[in-house]
């Protein structure tokens, strides 16, 4: 294919130069075409597909000799995680950032995957019926196959530093309270002590952000009970959704067979509240990539 582009743009020479710029969106016109401006000057483009752009939208316009294909100027995802519903808007974590819009239909839920349309308004089309599996981590030269799994909170809370008194289900970096996510014994009963990371991942759900980065750390605990023991933290303020947390090696070497840490913590910074796992079941999951 690519050899045939080649001898077709070869075979256009100097009749027909291919040239890539950046312009704005204006309007679309009455024969269906789009009105763009380019510097000083105004001319007329041809849609390159369904996509219609917003009015002052950055566009890229591909000109083949004296015609012109309008593209999109970015990267268009067709799916997003719902972080947060206030009133009529949706805010959704896609793989270019979170982006705010409305919905169609029943307002969805935090943790959600769901489809998006870009063209014109964008907006949530609706959540998808399944989950897809999380994609492949590329190949590297390292050997043996690469295992993937997501791991689920089985619970979430935040208790006094002095004494176990669990009193809200959702973790918070606090001053006078530790959060927590438990996991069971699923992660180290799955990843074998020997495994080597490929890709850690740590999803976050939000409830509220205040202050200064909230102290990150691992916990002992598999599941609420007594007082947990925390170990050293690192102030990370992640944004929403699937993160990639500094210390993904550390928590990995944890909590995989034989590390002796079963969750993830929160020893104070600022005034951040976490989902719980009632609010978001997506709150606290972990996804990782290991070779055995």
């Amino acid at each position: 294919m690519i050899e045939e582009a080649a001898i077709i743009l070869e075979g256009l020479g100097e009749r027909a130069p291919v040239r890539v710029r950046r312009a704005t969106f204006v309007e679309v016109t009455e024969q269906g075409s789009a009105r763009v401006d380019m510097g000083s000057s105004r001319f007329i483009a041809e849609f390159g597909g369904g996509y219609i752009p917003s009015a002052g939208e950055t566009v890229n316009i591909v000109s083949v000799g004296e015609r012109h294909l309008l593209l999109p100027g970015r990267p268009l995802p067709g799916t997003g995680t719902i972080l947060t519903v206030s009133g009529n808007l949706a805010n959704v974590q896609t793989v270019i950032g979170a982006y705010s819009m409305p919905y169609v239909g029943t307002a969805p839920s935090s943790g959600d995957l769901v489809g998006i349309s870009w063209s014109e308004v964008p907006y949530v089309v609706g959540k998808l019926s399944v989950q897809p599996d999380a994609p492949a981590p590329p190949p590297d030269p390292g050997s043996g196959a690469v295992r993937s799994a997501t791991f689920k909170v089985t619970d979430t809370g935040s208790t006094d530093r002095t004494q176990a008194r669990w009193w809200t289900g959702r973790p918070q970096a606090g001053n006078t309270s530790y959060g927590a996510w438990f996991y069971g014994t699923q992660i180290r009963d799955t990843i074998p002590s020997g495994a080597t990371l490929v890709k850690l991942e740590f999803f976050v759900s939000y409830i509220q952000r205040q202050g200064s980065a909230p102290r990150f750390t691992l916990h002992d605990r598999a599941s609420k009970g007594s007082l947990p023991t925390f170990g050293a933290y690192t102030e990370w303020a992640p944004g929403g959704g699937w993160q990639s947390p500094p210390m993904a090696s550390a928590w990995f070497n944890a909590l995989k067979s034989g590390g002796g840490q079963y969750g993830i913590g929160l020893n104070q910074g600022g005034w951040n509240i976490f989902s719980s796992r009632t609010d978001n079941s997506m709150s606290g999951a972990l996804r990782i990539s290991w070779r055995p």
